[in-house]
């Protein structure tokens, strides 16, 4: 399923396996790491800096309550990728004094995976932190291929995914139709 995203062209994967001990999330990282480095998708971990490190993968995406960006950058350097989770548009505006390099903002609509962060925010919202924002905002939380428009319309630079890649029969295929909606 992996590889099928990422010979469609998925353009980077995050693993957000927050629950795993490190025992079994290191030979997963590993694995996938296999298969994302030979076709130069980056690979982006949650709130593991020490994976990170040890595995040299691309970069590590930070929760609202994790280590302070400042913190992070100098564990990992200036050439790997640090990102954010975000909720409001003043988190947004704390995001980008930190210096990140992307955020994710969400939930926009409403999404079973989603509910534990509260309401959705919305496409008025997302317009707000976007134009908030030097670093590129993405949309998270209930985005399907037809909402694509309308959140690249709220001025987010794309879009992340995962119900709506993993409830489809041809990933790959989904993959394609995401990007192709993001090029509109």
């Amino acid at each position: 399923m992996l590889s099928q995203a990422i010979t469609a062209g998925v353009p980077a994967i995050q693993l957000r396996e927050r629950d795993l001990p490190t025992g079994e999330l290191l030979p997963l990282a590993q694995e996938i790491h296999a298969l994302t480095a030979p076709r130069a998708v980056p690979l982006i971990l949650n709130d593991r800096v020490d994976l990170v490190l040890a595995l040299n993968l691309d970069g590590v995406h930070l929760r609202a309550n994790s280590l302070p960006v400042s913190a992070v950058r100098r564990l990992i350097g200036p050439d790997r990728v640090i990102g954010i989770s975000t909720h409001s548009v003043e988190e947004v505006q704390r995001a980008n004094h930190d210096g990140v390099d992307y955020i994710i903002f969400g939930p926009i609509f409403d999404t079973a995976s989603k509910r534990s962060f509260g309401s959705p925010l919305g496409l008025d919202l997302l317009t707000d932190a976007c134009r908030e924002s030097v670093a590129p905002v993405f949309a998270i939380g209930g985005v399907t291929r037809e909402r694509v428009h309308d959140v690249r319309r709220a001025g987010a630079h794309g879009v992340a995914v995962i119900g709506a890649l993993l409830t489809c029969a041809d990933i790959g295929s989904a993959v394609r139709e995401f990007n192709d909606a993001l090029q509109v």
